[in-house]
């Protein structure tokens, strides 16, 4: 072992001293410190006093702030040190710089320094800087510095005298970073100070703790009241509590009304706080007001950034977590807590969260989508500085990560050595140079920084290795500027026990950039809170103007837009933070100066940007689904998602002849499902039997409505699952006649038929007149993956029905897992065939010639096994014959399938206790591993402690190593080879060629889809639903749809990005309803009411 390490050491001197001549190809060069004069390492020194036993935070690092303090129009970089003296580089040009820290009269080399950022605090038109420092902890003092720039000295060098005190801004506690910026808009700069605790973060209690106010840890707000910083904190609707862990912050105007909104990272399991400006000096914090608006949020939030990635005018958000892409580490790491205990935080009042990066895809300021998997960055090791820009100039947002930790704290082996109760005791007494050895336990995680290319589409591919040689660091605060004014992005990164990296960007004229000097008014002479809005050959770029960026640091006061090959811009647009704005046209890349005194005084407005069909309608149908918390994962904590929580459906039907439709909607657990019964003015009544209520406990899942006994009458036909009771007539299906508005149960029909079901649909498959019903299982009950029978019942035409799978199709009675089918004339015979999708099976159909259902092998869709939910068929594409669609998991996920490497799902009894379990696999990379972590697959099968005690011999072992080629070969197998939703094409003879919906459709589970001309185009549109809560912690929940809309334009489906939708939640149906005399769109959502959208007709749409 001492030999290996030895060679790696070796091996990382050779790569960290040579210079390959292929790095001039990369995108950027790492420039020595020889040639740059930039000699600064944020050194580290272990004392007993203080190491990372005695203070949390003591390997985060420091920070950068670039700008031009000596106003020569080159960009100037000040590092902090955590332990030792700041430094102060003057650009020289040609990325030479001069040290000039100490005759500029920058003195902070005692305590420990956090964040940096600049600010023109007096608006001399000279840049000044604020430091922010950790005080009043064990045997640090010290407070936040504020250095105003004196302007330049005979030499030319600017000076710098320190006044905190003299405006209040000399903070003592827990400092992070501070952000300036004109929160009331009055027209000077205010300031929020980020601060963070050091308590462990085992004492969270109940996230109310967060309204209590700590002097120490919690946030500030500053307002300036004439050159004063006045604490504004108390009712400004900040949270100040004792259990923030604030690292990251970024500051944006996220809803487009003008005014800056706050976005802070807190570490450990506290929310996030994302707090909405209200225009009054107050804000309204919406993560833990309502968790729909964000989803989830990253578990351990570190460094943020913000901006517009896609183009449209939102400016969308980043937050860094600590999700290793490397199996090893991960399988090490402390993953999340296991199911149950997750559900307690939650109910403590903490948000969702989960390890990884979370990027929120901002929807018109209303509601965001977390979309970090699907977009390829959600794993980035340990990260810490975020900085998302145009390193490329071809238009679209790239992103830079710092990355690296230097003793990794959550390292399970670590968090098992050091829990020891005797070295506990040895820490809290004190610590001296015996106990200090134990430091020297923690695995350093020194990494390479990710470098991600932005494809356009919503994905970004990782350019690290073409962008950047590859080089292992401790990185974290981290800024982009122009260095060398060469019209590219070039970066400055602070690291931990290694010299700074400034990387120059080789753009070399390839591409066009322009990049803009903003002059403000008097009272924000830097322009701060200035928004530029870039035109150009259809496309629209945003920047806005806040320097605090990239973890710790702050960028220069200097807007830059990347412009392609084509540096011609149609119009450009700023709008400064008091409302007045100017129009530029027919302008070309290159450096141009904006100032504010040539700005309109009238209020910009903008061309809307999105636009709305629907209107809600709030309380139109009064019900609440209340579904339980799900026990499925107490039962088998090994399965990956629950199967328990599948209601509420919604049947639609004239059920009393009065030309009004009615609807159904079904019940959870305890919750009996109901009939409402629409009014002529549109309002709806439970209908007055309440037929239903004597079946509370049955957990009714699909249903439908149909006329059973040809008697012109609205019969209802229900089915029940929740995945509970594995013998019971709680499962059993129920037929109601509808005796002339009177519902009757007709307790003779499926006598004997207990099921978990899935789905209950109503077609004459037989063609002899009257409506025949079937009924679909997705699994036997709390047997995970294990499939049970599915149903086909002939009605006689008086409404008794006979089963009659067996004989009609014996091969559908056994298909698998089903959830979705859907009965349609595919081969124009005239009998309707049968398409059935489910989990663990491929897409299937089967063909009725009158006689027999017999299963289609021809049909190309062989390998489509997926976590199919839904189905509809439509002839998209007006050829003549039906395609299909079929919704999927999604791409949004950990998971990831495909034919070589398949999710798989096998069934043994791996410990020989009796006891089937049930493990789920997935590739990670070349390797086939579990999902679930060690501690929940030891829990399950102890016997696995036994040769993998250690989380790391565990993390190495193969699959086989761990539960043996033997038993795995003998395991009962599943598979899925696709997880992406899919249009799947009819190219004639029933042949299917199958076609991924687009990246925004897999931003989450598809749970049904609604084809119509929701648009009134004249083009078929398909309306999305989907989301899924009841999934295993080590995977997060599916929460990104909010409802989407596709078109089907030029033979494919396009997303309709512009149209507003809100469809929160675990929507699980939707169906359509005339109610009034407009057309509606009902929603059935878990565990909430119902969503009813009216559609607006083309002569109302709203902008």
């Amino acid at each position: 072992m001492g030999r290996f390490w030895c060679f790696l050491c070796v091996l990382g001197i050779c790569l960290t001293g040579c210079h390959p001549k292929q790095e001039t190809d990369k995108l950027f060069l790492k420039r020595k410190a020889s040639e740059t004069g930039i000699f600064f390492t944020n050194e580290l020194t272990n004392t007993p006093d203080l190491n990372i036993l005695t203070y949390l935070y003591f390997y985060n690092g420091a920070g950068v702030a670039a700008g031009d303090f000596n106003n020569d129009g080159l960009v100037d970089l000040y590092f902090t040190s955590n332990q030792e003296s700041d430094r102060l580089y003057l650009n020289k040009g040609d990325f030479k710089f001069e040290e000039i820290t100490k005759v500029s009269g920058i003195r902070n080399s005692q305590g420990w320094t956090t964040g940096v950022t600049h600010v023109d605090i007096n608006n001399d038109g000279w840049l000044d800087i604020y430091v922010c420092k950790v005080g009043r902890y064990k045997n640090i003092k010290g407070n936040n510095l504020l250095f105003i720039n004196q302007g330049l000295d005979e030499n030319g060098i600017p000076s710098f005298k320190e006044e905190a005190h003299a405006y209040n801004l000399d903070f003592s506690g827990f400092a992070t970073q501070a952000a300036f910026f004109d929160y009331d808009l009055d027209g000077d700069l205010d300031m929020y100070l980020l601060n963070h605790s050091t308590n462990p973060n085992r004492s969270y209690g109940k996230g109310s703790k967060r309204k209590l106010v700590d002097s120490m840890s919690g946030d500030r707000l500053y307002r300036n009241d004439m050159g004063k910083f006045i604490d504004a904190s108390e009712g400004s609707g900040i949270f100040q509590g004792s259990i923030g862990y604030g690292l990251g912050i970024g500051i944006s105007d996220v809803n487009n009304d003008r005014y800056p909104d706050i976005y802070v990272g807190n570490d450990f399991f506290e929310n996030d706080y994302f707090y909405i400006n209200q225009k009054d000096g107050t804000f309204k914090e919406i993560i833990s007001t309502d968790v729909q608006k964000m989803g989830h949020t990253s578990h351990f939030s570190m460094g943020n950034a913000i901006a517009d990635i896609n183009n449209d005018g939102w400016m969308d958000i980043l937050s860094l977590d600590m999700l290793p892409e490397n199996l090893e580490t991960y399988k090490t790491s402390g993953l999340e807590y296991p199911y149950p205990v997750y559900e307690q935080y939650l109910k403590n009042g903490f948000a969702p969260q989960y390890m990884q990066n979370n990027l929120y895809l901002n929807r018109f300021g209303e509601f965001f989508s977390e979309m970090a998997h699907l977009s390829g960055v959600a794993a980035t090791e340990w990260s810490w500085g975020a900085l998302l820009a145009d390193f490329d100039n071809d238009g679209h947002t790239d992103l830079f990560v710092s990355n690296g930790i230097k003793g990794a704290t959550n390292d399970m082996d670590f968090i098992s050595f050091i829990a020891n109760e005797k070295i506990q005791k040895a820490i809290d007494a004190g610590m001296s140079q015996k106990e200090m050895a134990f430091i020297e336990e923690l695995p350093e995680k020194e990494v390479p920084n990710y470098f991600f290319k932005n494809n356009g589409d919503l994905t970004f591919s990782d350019t690290t290795d073409s962008w950047l040689r590859r080089e292992n660091s401790f990185s974290h605060g981290c800024i982009y500027a122009d260095l060398d004014n060469d019209g590219d992005l070039d970066l400055v990164v602070n690291n931990v026990d290694k010299e700074a990296f400034l990387l120059e960007n080789k753009q070399d004229g390839k591409t066009h950039a322009l990049s803009i000097t903003l002059r403000g008014d008097k009272n924000n002479t830097k322009g701060i809170g200035a928004k530029v809005i870039l035109y150009s050959k259809g496309t629209v770029q945003v920047r806005e103007n806040y320097p605090t960026r990239g973890y710790l640091s702050a960028i220069p006061n200097t807007l830059h837009f990347g412009l392609g090959k084509d540096s011609i811009i149609d119009s450009l647009t700023v709008v400064w933070p008091l409302g007045s704005h100017q129009t530029l046209k027919d302008l070309t890349g290159g450096h141009i100066v904006l100032e504010a005194v040539n700005a309109k005084d009238s209020a910009f407005r903008r061309n809307p940007s999105f636009r709305t069909i629907f209107t809600k309608k709030d309380s139109l149908i009064p019900f609440v689904h209340k579904e339980k918390t799900s026990l499925e994962f107490n039962i088998d904590p090994l399965i990956p998602f629950a199967n328990t929580n599948n209601g509420p459906n919604i049947s639609v039907a004239d059920v009393n002849k009065d030309g009004l439709e009615d609807i159904c909607i079904s019940g959870a657990k305890a919750q009996s499902s109901a009939l409402f019964i629409q009014s002529e003015n549109g309002s709806f009544y439970q209908h007055p039997d309440e037929f239903l209520s004597k079946e509370a406990f049955h957990e009714d899942v699909a249903h439908v409505f149909f006329d059973a006994d040809g008697d012109g009458w609205q019969d209802l036909a229900i089915v029940s699952a929740g995945n509970e009771f594995t013998s019971s007539d709680k499962i059993q299906p129920r037929l109601y006649l509808n005796r002339q508005g009177t519902f009757e149960r007709d307790s003779m029909a499926f006598q004997g038929v207990q099921l978990n079901a899935s789905a209950i649909l109503a077609s004459d498959f037989d063609k002899d007149g009257d409506f025949d019903l079937t009924i679909t299982s997705d699994q036997k009950p709390r047997q995970f993956g294990v499939k049970d029978r599915q149903y086909l019942f002939q009605n006689d035409g008086t409404g008794k029905f006979i089963d009659i799978t067996p004989t009609f199709s014996e091969k559908f009675q056994d298909i698998g897992n089903v959830k979705d089918v859907i009965w349609t004339d595919l081969d124009n015979n005239g009998f309707q065939d049968l398409i059935v999708v489910g989990h663990w099976m491929p897409l299937s159909i089967f063909l009725n010639d009158g006689k027999q259902l017999s299963l289609s092998s021809k049909s190309g869709l062989e390998n489509t096994h997926g976590l199919w939910n839904s189905v509809l068929v439509e002839d998209f594409d007006g050829d003549g014959d039906l395609d299909i669609l079929a919704g999927n998991w999604g791409l949004n996920s950990k998971l990831n399938a495909s034919l070589q490497r398949p999710l798989t799902l096998y069934k043994k009894d791996f410990d020989g206790n009796g006891s089937i379990e049930s493990l789920v696999t997935y590739f990670h990379g070349d390797k086939e591993t579990p999902f679930a972590s060690k501690d929940e697959l030891v829990k399950q099968m102890p016997f696995l402690n036994k040769d993998f005690l250690s989380y790391k011999s565990f993390a190495q072992a193969s699959l086989e190593d761990l539960f043996g080629s033997q038993s795995l070969r003998e395991s009962k197998k599943k598979k899925v080879y696709e997880l992406a939703s899919c249009y799947f094409e009819n190219r004639g003879n029933l042949r299917f060629a199958k076609k991924p919906l687009p990246n925004i459709a897999q931003i989450s589970t598809v749970n049904d889809m609604f084809v119509d001309d929701f648009d009134e185009n004249g083009t078929l549109d398909l309306l999305l639903v989907g989301n899924n809560y009841e999934i295993s912690t080590q995977l997060g929940r599916m929460d990104a749809s909010h409802g989407i809309l596709l078109s089907f334009v030029d033979n494919k489906f396009v997303w309709q990005k512009e149209v507003s939708i809100n469809i929160p939640g675990p929507s699980r149906t939707i169906e359509k309803a005339t109610i009034g005399n407009n057309v509606h769109y009902i929603i059935g959502i878990n565990n909430s009411e119902p969503l009813v959208l009216e559609k607006i007709s083309n002569e109302q749409v709203l902008d």
